[in-house]
């Protein structure tokens, strides 16, 4: 999702990368995000810039506080917890911080299997929706997409 992040980044989004608050199978989880970013940020200008602006760079966070007194600019980069365990979500469950960051979004990104397609795959948004995912269950293929296993699903929602 970095590179994905970055590019929207290079365009002037905000972007809230949010990952589980508790470990579920192999996926990041909002702890690990920050010093996942800072490792980008090592190679990226892009990224570095956002990710002092939002304060997620040990060293720039004196920075941004400071600055903060000065200048009321929303943050391009956060990183937020879902408030789940599991690798899928249910949006009813999420936490308080990230239903208030995503209030207002003009879209929402659901990437993986479980998130974007065994329990979100028909779910609609007031807002444009991406659902990304690679289908790893030849069932769950045949069912949703009428494909095969390992097919991948990029499938954009207009806000509805």
């Amino acid at each position: 999702m970095l590179p994905l992040a970055r590019e929207l980044l290079r365009h002037g989004t905000e972007v809230v990368l949010v990952a589980n608050s508790l470990p579920a199978l192999n996926d990041v989880i909002a702890m690990e995000l920050p010093d996942i970013v800072a490792e980008a940020a090592k190679h990226c200008d892009i990224l570095r810039r956002a990710a002092e602006a939002g304060g997620l760079l040990v060293d720039a966070i004196s920075n941004i506080r400071d600055s903060s007194k000065e200048n009321s600019s929303s943050v391009p980069l956060m990183v937020l917890e879902n408030g789940c365990g599991s690798p899928c979500i249910d949006l009813r469950q999420i936490s308080a911080e990230l239903a208030a960051a995503a209030k207002d979004a003009d879209l929402i990104i659901l990437e993986g299997m479980g998130r974007a397609l065994h329990t979100n795959f028909n779910a609609r948004f007031t807002c444009d929706a991406l659902k990304l995912a690679m289908v790893k269950n030849q069932r769950l293929a045949e069912k949703l997409i009428k494909g095969n296993i390992y097919d991948c699903v990029c499938r954009y929602e207009p806000a509805s």
